[in-house]
């Protein structure tokens, strides 16, 4: 996919692209959006990889939550040492609600983020960040969660996305919210168009969707 197939101007102006097109080295970190878990190996920012120019470094594991990440991925996300650092993880933490692995609360969610942000600033000060939004997550599938969709799941991702937007107007650090894009698209056409299962996207309109998505609200 070249970049002109999929970026438009308005795409290539967005502050969001700028940051992943000049930044020398990006390490990508989340869950299986980001891995490429349930569509053949493609993560949702594989539209915007030909208009990058730096290292790209991807460390990311399908049903990884926040607590999965601190406990057993940061000291790959630490030596990466990236100049700018795209984290979106949150989705499993919120639909799982496990204390073994997940953060049950936003205010844990949030305290998840910092310490890995503290440990990333720790090894290289100077380093950017963009937190995005828990993704979201639709109810037309039977395997989330067993088969039970948390009853409480639409509140719960408001709760989370709301913290992780407090805490970035803190941090400065930027702050994506690409579900409600997402959603107003899934109103106009249907999510099997663009999904694999209940929150997969699928490796062609999918993840352009969702690039498509960080873009326009990064």
């Amino acid at each position: 996919m070249e970049t002109n197939d999929f970026l438009t101007e308005e795409m290539e102006g967005s502050r969001l692209f700028l940051l992943l097109r000049d930044a020398e080295s990006v390490c990508f970190v989340g869950d299986s959006l980001t891995e490429g878990t349930m569509n053949g190996g493609v993560p949702w920012y594989e539209p915007v990889r030909p208009g990058m120019r730096g290292n790209i470094v991807n460390i990311s594991q399908g049903g990884a939550t926040t607590k999965i990440l601190l406990e057993y991925f940061l000291p790959s996300i630490v030596r990466a040492a990236a100049a700018l650092y795209v984290i979106a993880v949150g989705a499993n933490d919120i639909l799982f609600r496990d204390p073994l692995f997940c953060a049950t609360t936003a205010t844990g969610y949030v305290q998840n983020l910092q310490k890995i942000r503290d440990a990333i600033c720790g090894r290289r000060p100077d380093a950017a960040f963009v937190f995005i939004a828990p993704w979201l997550a639709t109810d037309g599938d039977a395997g989330v969660i067993g088969g039970v969709v948390p009853s409480d799941m639409e509140s719960a991702y408001r709760r989370y996305t709301d913290a992780l937007g407090a805490w970035c107007g803190e941090t400065g650090d930027v702050f994506v919210d690409a579900n409600g894009y997402i959603a107003r698209q899934f109103a106009r056409s249907s999510p099997e168009d663009y999904l694999v299962d209940f929150i997969h996207p699928n490796g062609g309109s999918g993840v352009r969707l969702y690039a498509e998505a960080v873009l326009a609200q990064g």
